[in-house]
């Protein structure tokens, strides 16, 4: 059963998403990620993936996002959000 995911980290923008972007781009896309979305929000940004599992999802959080957001200067997220899933797939048309 797949895992939506939420984090928000407040005054962040596009421009520090994208520093963040290129510093995790070495080490591939994560391993447990279905999915991954992000956008602006009126307070900072919001992260929206689907994981195979809470446990890759916090794993990866706490390995290896977090270090490097602090890192960057990030202030900690306003919002960790890990929720199993009733359904998750493509929708047909």
């Amino acid at each position: 059963m797949p895992y939506l995911t939420t984090l928000e980290f407040p005054t962040v923008d596009q421009q520090r998403y994208d520093a963040l972007s290129a510093t995790l781009a070495s080490s591939g896309p994560p391993s447990g990620i279905l999915f991954h979305s992000c956008a602006a929000v009126p307070y900072g940004w919001r992260i929206t993936d689907l994981w195979e599992s809470a446990t890759a999802f916090d794993r990866f959080v706490d390995v290896s996002l977090l270090p490097t957001t602090r890192a960057l200067g990030w202030p900690e997220p306003s919002r960790r959000e890990c929720i199993a899933t009733y359904h998750a797939g493509m929708v047909q048309r």
